[in-house]
């Protein structure tokens, strides 16, 4: 399970705690005032028709952080490894000999793709177009792997797997990987290269800052898995692509209890967060508030210590002195 997970369920442990103390009915009226008169600019095209909607989302987060600075993508890395790891197991299944070996055949062009996110992000930005359009693909085949890594504890992870194994993999990685990239839409690329453009206005003040990516807490493992977007100078962000930003007031709250668990579940101060936000891909808006605003307008009747005590006490008392 994750936090995400967690917080789809109204009678989990972490969902019960944040609905009894962070109610969010604020937050839910001043983010609504924030978007009511924003327009999408960024518009996927008609064309994309059963786009994985998750996927390009994911493939956005991870452009970002790239062009944030980010060289390790650690959920990447575990899917390869996964593919790695499978491709063995099924040696001993001689009916599934072409299955195992494009397994480790996508597993060594994930290696591959690993060290080429990170020449980019090394690099001056911005990219060249060919680079850029590059970049995007690189991303949307890193969602893939990145997948594989949160579905492992849902389904084996079966399904995303799947998506490396259907037709022939290249035993060479470069050719492998290029027969990945090779075939996303130009739509796609498109898309994610549209709104990276945008985040580089939108999220200048980050670039440069102190940045973590795929920040962890000390709660972590208390709801199975909680991992953020990133934390730049401080400021934890969360990254959505929604097309229609004005939501519904329980999806608003799932927004705002996801930033509030992150928070939370980093019971020792160890990130040092003074602000959360929602980063607005297609709008190319970043929202945020001071932690003090942010628990003032989620309800909190508390301070921040104090809750993220009774947090830990709620999912592990018997940690609790």
């Amino acid at each position: 399970m994750s936090l995400t997970a967690e917080l789809s369920n109204p009678r989990s442990p972490v969902s019960h705690f944040l609905s009894e103390h962070l109610p969010g009915f604020d937050l839910h009226t001043a983010y609504h005032h924030a978007v009511c008169r924003l327009r999408t600019t960024i518009r996927p095209p008609e064309i994309l028709g059963n786009t994985p909607w998750t996927i390009l989302g994911t493939a956005v987060d991870l452009r970002i952080r790239m062009w944030l600075g980010a060289t390790n993508h650690p959920a990447i890395r575990e899917g390869v490894a996964f593919l790695r790891t499978a491709s063995a197991f099924d040696a001993a299944a001689p009916a599934f000999t072409d299955r195992r070996r494009y397994q480790a055949n996508a597993a060594a062009a994930g290696d591959l793709l690993l060290g080429r996110m990170a020449h980019y992000a090394a690099a001056p930005q911005p990219l060249p177009v060919d680079q850029e359009d590059d970049a995007a693909r690189l991303c949307i085949v890193a969602a893939r792997y990145d997948a594989v890594f949160r579905a492992v504890p849902i389904n084996g992870a079966t399904r995303a797997v799947r998506h490396f194994t259907r037709v022939p993999v290249p035993d060479e990685p470069e050719a492998a990987l290029r027969s990945f990239t090779a075939g996303i839409p130009r739509t796609h690329a498109d898309d994610i290269r549209h709104q990276i453009i945008a985040a580089t206005t939108a999220l200048a003040d980050l670039k440069g800052r102190p940045l973590t990516c795929a920040p962890t807490f000390a709660g972590s493992g208390h709801v199975g898995h909680a991992e953020g977007d990133f934390i730049a100078g401080g400021v934890l962000v969360d990254v959505k692509s929604t097309i229609t930003p004005d939501l519904r007031p329980a999806k608003a709250r799932k927004w705002f209890h996801q930033l509030a668990g992150y928070l939370l579940l980093d019971y020792t101060d160890a990130h040092e967060i003074s602000a959360v936000g929602i980063y607005l891909t297609r709008q190319a808006t970043l929202l945020t508030w001071s932690v003090e605003d942010f628990l003032r307008l989620m309800g909190a009747r508390m301070p921040l210590d104090a809750l993220r005590a009774r947090l830990k006490n709620a999912l592990a008392p018997s940690l609790v002195a």
